[in-house]
This record gives C-alpha cells, structure tokens and sequence, in this order.
C-alpha cells in the first residue's frame, strides 16, 4: 500500500515537473518571438527609413542636376565701389563739388560676361544713406527691391553686398534708387555693360558716353596760366557733359576708316537730348535693352531722360566731324560755344 502510494506521489511529481518545463519554454518561446516581432518591425522601419532616403537624395540629385551652374564655372566677378564726395574737374581750371563712386564721374565702367556671376560690393563713405540700382537690368526683389534698413539700404560707414547672375546682353547703368535721386543728380552715376558670352565681333570700336548735367549752383574757377588768382566763383544755371567733362575738354572720339563704331549713349541728365552727327548717320541697334526693328539711318537721333541706346556708324568719310547737341543750351555754356554737350569727330590712321 504505502509502496503504490510512494509510485503514485512520484509519478504526479514528475507531472508537475514536465508541466513547469513545458510552462518555462512556453514561455521562452513566446519571449523569442516578441523579440521576432520586434525586431521584424525595427527592420520594416529601417526599410521603410532607407526607401525615403533614397527618394530624398533622388530628388536632391536631380534637383542639383537641374540648377544653372553655368554662373559658377564662368568664376565670379567682383567689383567695389565707394560712394564720397570729391572736387573733380569737369574743364581745365574748372571744378565741381560732386559725389561720386570710386571719386569719378561718372563712376568706373562695369563690364561682365553674360550668365556670369557677379558681386558688387557698395562702401558708403557719404554722410547720408545710399542706395544701389542697375538700371534696366530684371533682377530678384532681395537684389534691385526698393530697399529698407534690413535690406539694400547702406547706412553711412557701412558696405552693403549685391550679387547676381548678369543677363541678357546689353547696355545698362547703375546709381543710387530713386528714394537718393539727388545722389545721382550729384554725380553718382556709371556704365554696366553685358558682353557675350562667346565673344561676337560686330564693330571695330565700343565706345561708352554717358550724358549728364550738373545742378551745381557754383563751378570753382582756379588761378589762370598767369597766375591770377581766384577772386570769385562763377553762377552758372546748367552745365552739361559727356563722361563728367564739358565742350571743349571732351575727348574726342577717334576712328579708323571704314571701321564699324558702336556708341553706348546713356542719357543721365535730367533733360532729353537731341543728338546730331555731321558727315555720318546713326543706325540704331538697341533701344533701352530692346532691339530695333527700325531700318532707317538717322543724322539725329533724340536720348530721352534715362534713355540708353546702342547706335552705330560706319566711319566711311574720312575728315573731322562733330557730334553734338541740337539745342542751344545744351551745346553752349552760357551761350559761348563749343561748351556742353560738343565733340569731335576724327580719323586716325
């Protein structure tokens, strides 16, 4: 009796033991496969994670593919231009109290390649606010916008940076908005030219003119060859010039025969200018950035306020012209001639 009592306590004890075993890797097992699950799901993610990258540098590539990078294999061109008054002489022993970039007037010709980019660096040295704007030119508002303190807008003492890819081809000019237009009436005024590319050979010589006019009340005269000295300033109601000198210190303009002439004539005077060649007719290739239709030749061709235009000529009658203003008051400094807006014309071998 106790025997088959000892057998039957052994036999329900080794039960017990399979069935805690059975219940422990039961429960290993379930653990493992929470684990399978995890890690199965940690993997799905990472997929998941890997395919988006992907994508993202996909259209991060052909997004970069797609950008202009011309601009930067053509190197980047930078210029600096410091606005300060200077006295410059616009005639011999005649001076004019101006502002001006670079202290020249007008200020030093731009030129630049087209899809070339390009940084112009303004130093304000003035006592007064500035401004820049390239004249013609279709530029992004944070570049050419009307400027205000947190953009464009160069206080005194400070250097403001304006950087663009130049396009199209053409003429231009630069100087301050139209909120410091006073600035510009005073001088601060200068070529921006985009050449081609590839260069293109149409003319023989390019040849930039700039008109302006000064509002200046008082022009200085300075001692004479005998060495008189200065007893007063002279009045004078509007003086006017071509590339900041007035008739007759203008340089003449030199050609060679039969070659092809470009002017560049930009009118940054405040009065509209009608412009007379003798012994030769103007062709007119471009007309504010635009370029002409028109087909006919003219002796006289009018430059309206801010007007820019591309003329040409064929330099095919040898002799000394001239090229001036058809209005009196602009081809005369109170009404002695040559003054103003007047120079020559000349062949040189």
């Amino acid at each position: 009796m106790q025997r088959r009592f000892l057998v039957l306590y052994i036999v329900l004890l080794l039960l017990q033991i399979s069935c805690v075993l059975a219940y422990s890797r039961s429960d290993d097992l379930g653990e493992l496969g929470a684990e399978q699950v995890s890690e199965k799901s940690e993997l799905e993610q990472m997929r998941q994670q890997l395919k988006e990258l992907k994508a993202t540098t996909s259209d991060a590539v052909s997004a970069f593919n797609k950008l202009d990078t011309s601009p930067l294999k053509k190197g980047l061109k930078e210029f600096h231009l410091f606005c300060r008054p200077a006295s410059h002489e616009i005639a011999p022993g005649k001076t004019i109290e101006c502002l001006t970039y670079n202290g020249l007037l007008p200020g030093p010709p731009l030129r630049v390649k087209e899809g070339q980019l390009v940084r112009i660096i303004v130093h304000n040295q003035l006592e007064q606010n500035t401004s820049f704007h390239l004249h013609g030119m279709v530029l992004p508002g944070s570049v050419d916008g009307l400027p205000n303190s947190k953009s464009g807008l160069i206080k005194p003492g400070q250097t403001y940076a304006y950087q663009f890819v130049a396009k199209p081809v053409g003429t231009y000019w630069y100087h301050p908005q139209i909120m410091h237009a006073e600035q510009k009436i005073k001088g601060m005024y200068g070529a921006f030219i985009v050449e081609p590319d590839e260069p293109i050979k149409t003319t023989d010589e390019d040849i930039v003119l700039i008109l302006g006019d000064t509002t200046a009340n008082k022009m200085q005269e300075s001692a004479s060859a005998a060495n008189k000295p200065v007893t007063s300033t002279s009045t004078s109601k509007v003086v006017y010039l071509i590339n900041g000198k007035t008739a007759p210190a203008i340089p003449g303009i030199e050609v060679r025969p039969n070659s092809r002439v470009r002017l560049r004539v930009i009118n940054a005077a405040q009065h509209s200018v009608p412009l007379h060649i003798t012994g030769h007719k103007f062709e007119i290739v471009s007309l504010n950035g635009n370029l002409s239709g028109e087909q006919t030749s003219r002796d006289t061709i009018t430059c309206g306020v801010s007007d820019r235009m591309d003329l040409e000529f064929t330099a095919n009658n040898p002799g000394l012209w001239s090229m001036a203003s058809e209005l009196i008051e602009q081809s005369t400094n109170n009404g002695q001639f040559p003054g103003g807006i007047a120079c020559v014309i000349r062949y040189v071998e």
